[in-house]
């Protein structure tokens, strides 16, 4: 990647690796083996039958809820709830949350960064998590979650899918924290920047390497400055609209900034707001001030 780059979640597919079954998925993958980057970013949207059973993984997730309600385990989160899960850290099981008319459940589209954590394991490319999923639909099955192997072996999913991509077991990091955090964004006060029109929402802070996240609120002709960062970026456009490199991007658009690489300016051609994660790779920190 020799500069930034923004994606347009309209232009992207839909796709469904079968791995929990009741979701639909628009994503993209960023990776630059050089830069030490490599990042899934994208929306997940629940069908009514949605269900992902108690799992963890090997690298870092970002989660905001955009719409709806979800429930982790016990505990339901509404719209603009932040969810940071640490790598090695458990999760889960996510099943839908009930109407209180009874006339359904109620529906769920959040914000997933899927992202290289502090134990440096690298994180899996999308495309090869694909081919693999189906490689291994052809002998077994993927159901609820969870796989099946054609003896009658089950496995996690996504364990099955990692392990049959990298020929060996999946050897899960510690996490560094007991548990995932929540961060009740519309709690927090937005912070002006300086920059005239931009405001800032502080979320949280983890770690030397990050996740850095925060929130901006950019007034129609304000914008974020460009810049070549140190440590690398990534940006989700909530609301609004955005000029980036010569072209308009709209709700929901993601833009990838990897670490010491030039972009450009990032500027608000309606009101808009931002869900921004900085991180690095183990050894170097990571600025507090995004932009």
């Amino acid at each position: 990647m020799d500069k930034g780059a923004g994606v347009r979640e309209n232009d992207l597919p839909w796709v469904d690796i079968a791995v929990r079954p009741g979701y639909k998925q628009r994503y993209h993958g960023f990776y630059d083996a050089s830069k030490h980057i490599g990042l899934r970013i994208g929306s997940l949207y629940a069908e009514p039958e949605y269900m992902s059973p108690r799992h963890r993984h090997t690298f870092q997730q970002v989660r905001y809820l955009v719409e709806g309600k979800m429930r982790y385990n016990k505990d339901i989160y509404d719209q603009g709830a932040l969810l940071y899960i640490p790598e090695g850290a458990y999760y889960g099981p996510i099943t839908p949350v009930e109407k209180r008319d009874g006339s359904g459940v109620e529906p769920m589209h959040f914000v997933d960064m899927q992202f290289e954590g502090p134990s440096r394991i690298p994180y899996p490319h999308p495309d090869e998590v694909v081919r693999s999923q189906r490689q291994l639909a052809e002998t077994g099955t993927f159901d609820e979650g969870i796989y099946t192997f054609a003896n009658g072996r089950k496995r996690d999913a996504y364990e099955a899918i990692l392990e049959n991509l990298t020929g060996k077991p999946v050897e899960y990091p510690p996490s560094r924290l007991e548990d995932y955090v929540v961060m009740r964004t519309g709690s927090y006060p937005w912070i002006p920047t300086g920059r005239p029109g931009v405001a800032q929402r502080h979320l949280g802070y983890f770690f030397e390497c990050g996740p850095n996240l925060k929130m901006f609120s950019l007034q129609a002709g304000s914008s974020l400055p460009a810049g070549a960062p140190h440590g690398h970026r990534a940006l989700f456009l909530l609301s609004g609209n955005v000029a980036f490199d010569g072209e308009s991007f709209d709700a929901f658009s993601y833009f990838v900034l990897p670490n010491a690489t030039p972009y450009g300016e990032l500027k608000a051609t309606a009101d808009s707001e931002l869900l921004a994660l900085g991180w690095t790779i183990p050894g170097r920190t990571v600025p507090f001030e995004l932009f």
